[in-house]
């Protein structure tokens, strides 16, 4: 074996809590308590960020917090927290807030630009799009996704645990399955990275989809590049078909002031919503979203902040 080889993990059935089937959870599941104390706290802060004033420390959400980041990393890996008063004194006071939260939870990556984007979605189901679906896919340990607006035609959030998937597809085909712990090329932020869908990192499982990346790839013109494997997209056509079992989705309807909170490693959540410039006309989902790293990271490609 050549020593720079390392050895492909050997998939096993993955356990624990983060392995879930949506029609097994209830709200008690990831729905995170907020207290009226908890709340007003929030409530200060937002008060002081939309008088541009110095965001006072969240004391009291702190151990909240601690709590939201144990479920994202070796608990469900979603949760949603509901009662916090973010929408109501403005996206610019919400905006800061969230930003002062996501410190709390571990480094706020900037990306491209603002740490906190602006995200918008279509008006109804119909408007969101057909084919393979997408994912939330980005370097980062949490994504927290702030509700503004979502007006009562939206579509549904849909989350997957990722764990759950990759138990499906062992069940119906173990060779699928070892395509999708192979490296492959793909195309993100301008450059061509190898990664696999599923991966060991640690000793800790992480899961990575992004087909179209993959497929945008293969269709660019590289010296000495290498045609996908054979089984490579047959094995993406299976795992699209068992990320649309009813069984797994787990459908959330967030209300305006909810913050939904996941670890893109753990649980997929469809893509709906699209970044928009903040200057950009009023739309019928109003979103904003945070990306954050965190101590414990599952991230197996590292990226600039």
């Amino acid at each position: 074996m050549n020593p720079t080889t390392r050895p492909r993990p050997r998939p096993v059935p993955q356990t624990g809590p983060a392995v879930w089937a949506a029609s097994d959870l209830t709200a008690a599941d990831w729905m995170v308590p907020v207290g009226t104390e908890d709340a007003a706290e929030l409530e200060a802060a937002l008060t002081a960020a939309q008088a541009a004033a110095p965001v006072p420390p969240l004391t009291r959400l702190r151990p909240i917090l601690a709590d939201v980041a144990a479920r994202l990393d070796t608990g469900r890996g979603f949760c949603l927290l509901r009662g916090l008063p973010f929408d109501r004194h403005g996206a610019a006071a919400a905006e800061a807030a969230l930003l002062a939260l996501g410190e709390h939870l571990g480094r706020p990556l900037n990306g491209q630009g603002a740490a906190v984007s602006r995200l918008t979605g279509p008006p109804d189901e119909r408007a969101s799009g057909s084919g393979p679906p997408r994912f939330h896919i980005e370097a980062c340990d949490a994504i927290a996704l702030l509700c503004l607006v979502n007006g009562p035609e939206a579509p549904a959030h849909v989350l997957v645990s990722a764990g759950a998937v990759h138990n499906e597809v062992m069940r119906r085909d173990r060779a699928a399955l070892a395509e999708l712990y192979e490296p492959a090329p793909l195309h993100e932020d301008g450059v061509a990275v190898e990664r696999a869908v599923f991966t060991m990192t640690g000793g800790a499982f992480a899961a990575r989809y992004t087909r179209t990346a993959v497929e945008a790839a293969a269709a660019l013109p590289r010296p000495g590049a290498l045609p996908l494997p054979a089984g490579l997209l047959p094995a993406f056509d299976l795992l699209d078909a068992v990320c649309a079992e009813p069984a797994l989705m787990l459908k959330l309807e967030p209300r305006p002031g909810d913050l939904l909170l996941f670890n893109p490693h753990l649980v997929w959540k469809r893509r709906t919503l699209a970044e928009t410039p903040p200057d950009a006309p009023d739309a019928p989902q109003e979103f904003r979203r945070l990306r954050v790293t965190m101590e414990h990271s599952r991230r197996t490609v590292a990226e600039p902040a």
